[in-house]
């Protein structure tokens, strides 16, 4: 192949193979495992009545959308924006999708979407995809697009690192250097780790290095406004001590270690990760995280860490131990 191409797009989909057919597990075989045709795999969204009406040879899948759009609007409900994505989407643009099996497959589009109808599994049209499935480990901020209860079909996402990942995947999966992968956004593996992977490094390292225990139940849902990520509690029984943890990253504004006083007031200890904070010297209970501190712990515990976190460094090709 000749030059890599140039990703444009400022976000890699993640997208649930979900139409309104009974038999999802069949919707999925149709769109993934064609064993005998590998050309014939795609995305599908539904809304096939409206398929029903058009030519799937002669009607482009504008004529497909502004017929769904109408139907939608008339039903009093909102254009679900999978509809959207499927217009928006180009050659080249990448998607993620996970079949029943908890397997997750990059996805590459070779064309725009067209007209498809397929009553059965629901099907109204479809995204034509190279597809190929990675496993079952990705990172945090991908999997858990995957979990959220109201996460949509869809969704963008626009983490830089996240787009990187997934073009270097697909160009191992593929055996194919087609996409170019930016390297240079990787002067420091933790300042590129996603949010939600170095928010794991740092529980990690306080269960691990401070010996406490993570209260799972204490886990912050992204969607609330709390400051912390999460409580613990020390393993020790004879030196009860309890904690709280907050998390930012490099490109965070700056944390003033005073909005934890009530935290401090009722016997915690807080960890504070991020790149500046102010009032330090005015609370006796918070400890500071410190990015060396982060990296010789990784350097020193990575065989028993996760993979969502240690993948990152085979995709920039370098450690934590030769960074300096």
């Amino acid at each position: 192949m000749g030059n890599k191409i140039i990703y444009e797009k400022g976000y890699v989909t993640r997208i649930h193979l979900k139409t309104a057919t009974n038999n999802r597990e069949e919707l999925i075989k149709f769109c993934l495992y064609n064993k005998n045709n590998k050309e014939n795999q795609c995305l599908a969204i539904g809304w096939s009545y409206i398929s029903e009406g058009l030519n799937s040879e002669m009607d482009s899948y504008d004529t497909y959308y502004l017929k769904t759009k109408a139907s939608v609007h008339e039903n009093g409900r909102k254009l679900n924006s999978a509809l959207n994505i499927f217009k928006d989407a180009k050659e080249d643009d990448l998607f993620w999708t996970r079949d029943l099996n908890g397997v997750y497959w990059i996805c590459r589009v070779k064309e725009a979407a067209k007209v498809y109808l397929n009553k059965e599994l629901d099907i109204g049209a479809i995204l034509p995809i190279e597809a190929y499935a990675f496993g079952l480990e990705v990172p945090g901020q991908i999997k858990a697009s995957f979990n959220r209860s109201r996460g949509g079909i869809v969704e963008r996402l626009k983490d830089l690192t996240i787009i990187e990942y997934s073009k270097d995947v697909f160009n191992k999966l593929s055996k194919e250097n087609l996409y170019d992968v930016n390297l240079n956004i990787a002067n420091n593996m933790i300042d590129n780790l996603p949010a939600f992977e170095l928010e794991e490094l740092v529980i990690s390292y306080i269960q691990i290095v401070e010996g406490y225990y993570l209260l799972s139940n204490s886990i912050a849902n992204k969607s609330t406004t709390v400051k912390i990520e999460c409580q613990f509690i020390s393993r020790d029984i004879n030196n009860v001590k309890k904690a709280v943890v907050q998390v930012k990253a490099k490109q965070a504004t700056e944390l003033d270690a005073l909005g934890f006083k009530a935290y401090e007031d009722t016997g915690y200890n807080i960890y504070l990760y991020a790149p500046k904070i102010r009032n330090l010297d005015k609370m006796k209970n918070v400890i500071r995280i410190s990015p060396q501190e982060l990296q010789d712990f990784y350097t020193e515990y990575k065989a028993i860490l996760p993979e969502s976190i240690t993948q990152f460094e085979n995709l920039f090709n370098i450690g934590f131990s030769e960074k300096q």
